[in-house]
């Protein structure tokens, strides 16, 4: 692999390597190449964009660019690994006393918007997805990883092991409704509404899924 990605080790866009002036021109340039390669996709469609295409758009060497990202299509749907940093840490971080699918909840709550909903390009990748569905691979990639460190995380809050059927049932539920929250959520809301929606998930799975009294997704009687 040419060079080493360097997104493993952020928690955060913003919060890479501190708020000095080296720091901050990283971030930008992270940000610039993922917004190019996100339109560069949307334009031309995967299959006819390169890496040097992004890299002209942003300036720099294909070279440098992997220093920021494995590959053309880590640029793209590379921000779900600093998600799962956020939501483990922030797991692992809540009470000891706290039983697991809320301290996950919460968890999901701190990390989500604050990741999600600063990522203008968020729109135009999830319609990536509906257009290419080949594309599909990487996120679902990302998301077995998120679920197999959640799961791990739970694990060592609960004392069971990590093949251990609990830790993997509260991982797949939490990011279950973590998952369903974002596939409704209009962008244009911004982080208020995509707490709202993350809010009314766990709600209703806390209350066995209750059928809504109304709504789009009811099926109206004969």
């Amino acid at each position: 692999m040419p060079g080493q990605s360097a997104h493993e080790d952020e928690p955060g866009e913003e919060d890479e390597g501190g708020n000095g002036l080296r720091a901050r021109k990283k971030l930008r340039t992270r940000r610039e190449l993922r917004r190019a390669a996100t339109r560069l996709y949307a334009e031309r469609g995967a299959a006819h964009v390169t890496v040097q295409d992004i890299c002209a758009e942003v300036g720099i060497s294909p070279r440098t660019f992997f220093n920021y990202f494995e590959s053309k299509d880590d640029a793209v749907f590379g921000l779900d690994h600093r998600l799962r940093e956020r939501v483990v840490s922030g797991l692992l971080a809540r009470p000891a006393a706290e039983a697991p699918l809320p301290a996950l909840r919460e968890a999901i709550l701190a990390a989500v918007p604050a990741v999600v909903a600063s990522d203008t390009e968020f729109a135009r990748r999830r319609a990536l997805l509906h257009t290419e569905p080949e594309l599909l691979d990487r996120p679902l990639r990302n998301n077995r990883r998120m679920e197999e460190a959640v799961t791990a995380a739970l694990a060592h809050r609960t004392g069971a092991a990590p093949g251990d059927l609990y830790p993997h049932l509260v991982a797949a539920t939490g990011l279950a409704a973590m998952r369903a929250a974002l596939r409704g959520w209009e962008p244009r809301s911004g982080a208020e509404g995509l707490t709202a929606a993350l809010e009314q998930a766990f709600a209703l799975l806390a209350a066995g899924l209750p059928v809504p009294p109304a709504g789009p997704a009811r099926v109206p009687a004969p």
